[in-house]
């Protein structure tokens, strides 16, 4: 029932709608024409098991499956303060993430640096790539690993060329154009409400004033007068009451007619 009422408020008031519309595109094209482009870079690392625990003619992709638990904490280390104050001043930025792959069960680190400059995302990237085996030093350091039993990382991948962002794009104008149409929709039927209310309430007083109260009837008019009955019987003397009280004229006989 509330869709139909919607859809009719649509169709009585579909100039609006278009009016939203197209506010709604010459808001995502502006958005797309004044958006900063945001580039983005990618590279990979894979931590290696120690000598110690493969030997020294062991096949250290072998042994990948148990260093889960190293690549947690040296994501963790990465995603510090510390260490994002140290890529920024090395870097200018330190705008980057330092994950898990999760597109391989394997101990891989994968880096991504984005920056609104291609050049400077290739920079971040470069300068988080070099101290991720830093990092993992310094976390080995502390607990003193003799130098067979430790962890070393080895790169895989790395972007020569940062590509455009687009997603971050493509989610904002998604956004910006379901919000416009949703605040069309939402407008069109809030003022197709008021205009119909209003008019109901001219229309209600123009009734009344068609059919107000009558006028007052003249005072002529309103005067109740007595039945003939009442006339009559008020006319009429009292047998013990004289002639002139009741009212009644008292006709006089000459003289001259009066019998002898």
């Amino acid at each position: 029932m509330q869709v139909q009422k919607i859809l009719k408020s649509l169709i009585r008031r579909w100039f609006i709608v278009v009016l939203g519309l197209a506010l709604t595109a010459g808001a995502c094209f502006f958005l797309q024409q004044s958006a900063p482009d945001n580039y983005k870079a990618q590279a990979s690392l894979v931590l290696l098991p120690s000598t110690k625990s493969v030997g020294e003619a062991g096949n250290p992709y072998l042994g990948l499956g148990g260093m889960s638990e190293a690549l947690d904490i040296l994501t963790r280390k990465m995603s510090s303060e510390e260490f994002k104050e140290k890529i920024r001043d090395q870097a200018g930025a330190s705008t980057f993430t330092a994950e898990a792959d999760k597109g391989t069960s394997g101990a891989i680190l994968l880096i991504t640096a984005s920056s609104h400059d291609a050049d400077q995302a290739l920079r971040l990237l470069d300068t988080v790539m070099n101290q991720a085996p830093v990092a993992l030093t310094e976390l080995q350091d502390v607990l003193n690993v003799p130098t067979t039993s430790r962890i070393s990382t080895m790169k895989l991948l790395e972007d020569s060329k940062a590509v455009p962002e687009v997603k971050a794009r493509t989610q904002l104008l998604l956004v910006t154009a379901a919000g416009g149409v949703a605040f069309s929709v939402v407008m069109t039927v809030l003022i197709d409400g008021l205009l119909l209310s209003r008019k109901h309430r001219q229309s209600t007083g123009s009734s009344h004033k068609a059919s107000g109260p009558k006028p007052p009837a003249p005072e002529s008019a309103r005067v109740k007068k007595s039945p003939p009955a009442e006339r009559l019987t008020g006319s009429r003397p009292k047998a013990d009451e004289p002639a002139y009280l009741s009212g009644e004229t008292t006709s006089v006989v000459p003289s001259s007619y009066r019998p002898g």
